[in-house]
């Protein structure tokens, strides 16, 4: 019988270690600006197209953002450049249909169209990366319970596995 008490103290400290390394791993998204729409010039109405569809994202050191465009192109800019829609960027401005940024460190990531009537019109992206040194937001510790929950889950699953023949 001791072997097979071993067995079973074996499964659960394998498990037990995939499921932390899982949940303790940062893991870095790749987010496709614009969704379905890709980087393209608003609509008339809809100057806060790429506000309104970063509002909805809580980005972090280490995401991506991936530009899919056509007859365009995207350049990463200053905050008076933003603001301004100047073209000069921070780099050449590609224009082979995709392009992508990593956002390497915390604060503020400005990106316009190359095109200068494009970006007055709103094609124009903000978006800001919080310091992971800073005091977790409402919804990083939510997002840390919900973690915290489905790992309790898993080892529920699995405690009824072991004692269930």
């Amino acid at each position: 019988m001791p072997t097979m008490a071993k067995f079973y103290g074996l499964r659960i400290l394998v498990f037990v270690t995939i499921i932390f390394t899982v949940f303790s791993t940062g893991s870095a998204f790749q987010y496709k600006v614009g969704d379905a729409d890709g980087w393209r010039l608003p609509e008339d109405n809809n100057q806060e197209m790429y506000e309104t569809w970063a509002s909805n994202i809580n980005f972090h050191v280490k995401d991506s953002l991936l530009f899919l465009y056509k007859n365009d192109s995207v350049i990463k800019v200053s905050k008076p450049g933003y603001y301004h829609c100047n073209e000069t960027g921070i780099g050449a401005a590609p224009k082979d249909g995709s392009t992508l940024f990593t956002l390497d460190k915390p604060g503020f990531y400005y990106f316009v169209s190359g095109n200068l009537d494009h970006c007055m019109r709103g094609q124009r992206l903000v978006i800001e990366v919080p310091d992971p040194a800073s005091a977790p937001s409402k919804t990083n510790t939510a997002a840390s319970l919900s973690v915290l929950g489905l790992g309790m889950q898993w080892m529920h699953l699995l405690v009824l596995l072991l004692i269930w023949k």
